[in-house]
């Protein structure tokens, strides 16, 4: 089964994935950050906070911003998936270090690992920003 929807909330969130995907700009410090490359989504008015959720059977993946799901789409989307350690050390800053087992990839359960789940994932995950990007602009 396949679905994917937007909720919202009053605060800006944090994901599985926006430690690793939005790096801060104005400080060393990830969690005193104002400032991200890339931006983190911005609110919509009236509605809140978006949170991005893609269903694809039976996992639920979880994203605060539309840049988080192109990074999965790339990540995902590759053959051989790449060393979470090389992932982490890509983000290693001298006050921050985390380790592979926390970056997002590590945290997929099992069942989502492989290239047959990965290329229908990929699929629909672009099929979902598409719409997602209509809705909210």
């Amino acid at each position: 089964m396949k679905r994917h929807w937007i909720e919202f909330q009053n605060t800006p969130p944090d994901g599985p994935m926006t430690f690793w995907v939005h790096r801060p700009v104005d400080t060393r410090h990830w969690y005193q950050a104002k400032v991200f490359d890339p931006p983190r989504q911005s609110v919509v008015p009236a509605r809140g906070y978006p949170v991005f959720k893609v269903e694809i059977d039976g996992f639920t993946f979880v994203f605060t911003s539309s840049a988080e799901i192109r990074a999965c789409i790339d990540t995902l989307g590759k053959k051989l998936l790449p060393r979470t350690i090389d992932l982490a050390n890509e983000v290693y800053t001298w006050d921050c270090k985390a380790g592979p087992n926390t970056h997002w990839l590590a945290r997929l359960p099992k069942e989502v690992k492989p290239w047959k789940y990965r290329e229908k994932a990929v699929g629909y995950l672009h099929k979902a920003l598409d719409d997602f990007e209509r809705e909210i602009g």
